[in-house]
């Protein structure tokens, strides 16, 4: 073998050796970090933080009334079934009646302007309200016969029931103030053309407030699905029965049959019950507390 191979050979084995010594000492370097990462205790992850408080109010019955409360249906039209629909003109003008009488019982101020008119309203319009009345037994006795009267009073009852809502009270006192001066301003013979309009203004703040509760349910259904337990969205707990409608309105040349003119209507006031004591009447009535479980 000459010098210069001898000399290459040399050289690569050199070469060889380094590359050998380099790669094993790599080896040894990641051997060793190897053993020190399994050896090492991993870091714990940061927890995680709670959700956000969501700060909320659950959704209260309007104008103080009571949770649980039943509310009627709506009919065809979208107003609430009451005991003033359908009425006609007589029957209007004696619904009108009643209402300012609760308004009177119960719309207590200054002077208490709604039990003063009433006074005067049955003093200044005595006559018309005497007709209007005597058409409104008419109507009875000929859809009812001799359970006219019980009828009459039945919805009489469901009638002053609808107006002594408590929660509708402090709306429903000025609109039967305003109504109330309106009627003692007009003569008798506008009074009964004047009443459907009476009637529909006297009803409207129930009307409102059935709306504005049928609202609170909805939202304090979808509070509690949010917030709480699974709930059924429903308009109503318990819906009312409808309300009796009164009869059709008949004319001034209607005669009673005998055996009905015979009955003595007892007069308010004077102590004898409207309804005979061996009758039951069972009124639907608007719930004042919740009921019990």
């Amino acid at each position: 073998m000459s010098f210069p191979d001898r000399y290459s050979s040399q050289r690569d084995l050199k070469l060889l050796s380094r590359a050998a010594y380099r790669r094993s000492w790599q080896l040894a370097c990641l051997t060793t970090l190897a053993l020190v990462a399994g050896c090492s205790t991993p870091k714990k992850a940061p927890p995680t933080p709670p959700p956000p408080l969501v700060r909320t109010i659950k959704p209260l019955p309007p104008m103080g009334a009571v949770e649980g409360m039943s509310i009627p249906d709506v009919d065809a039209s979208g107003s609430y079934l009451t005991p003033n629909r359908g009425v006609t003109a007589n029957t209007a003008l004696w619904h009108v009646r009643m209402a300012l009488n609760v308004a009177a019982l119960s719309c207590h101020g200054v002077n208490e302007p709604a039990r003063l008119q009433y006074n005067q309203i049955l003093h200044v319009h005595q006559a018309v309200l005497r007709e209007a009345n005597a058409a409104v037994d008419r109507n009875y006795t000929a859809a009812y016969g001799s359970g006219g009267l019980q009828s009459r009073e039945l919805l009489n009852t469901v009638v002053y029931n609808f107006f002594s809502l408590p929660p509708v009270t402090k709306s429903f006192c000025p609109v039967a103030i305003e109504v109330g001066a309106k009627i003692l301003a007009m003569p008798s013979n506008q009074l009964l053309a004047y009443a459907p309009e009476a009637l529909t203004a006297l009803e409207k703040p129930f009307q409102e407030f059935y709306e504005a509760y049928a609202d609170y349910l909805r939202r304090l259904a979808e509070w509690q699905s949010r917030f709480g337990g699974t709930v059924t969205v429903v308009v109503s707990p318990t819906p009312l029965p409808p309300p009796p409608t009164p009869p059709k309105e008949l004319g001034a040349g209607f005669v009673p049959p005998p055996s009905v003119a015979s009955i003595p209507r007892p007069q308010e006031g004077s102590g004898a019950p409207l309804v005979p004591p061996t009758t039951r009447v069972i009124v639907p009535t608007f719930p004042l507390t919740k009921p019990a479980k």
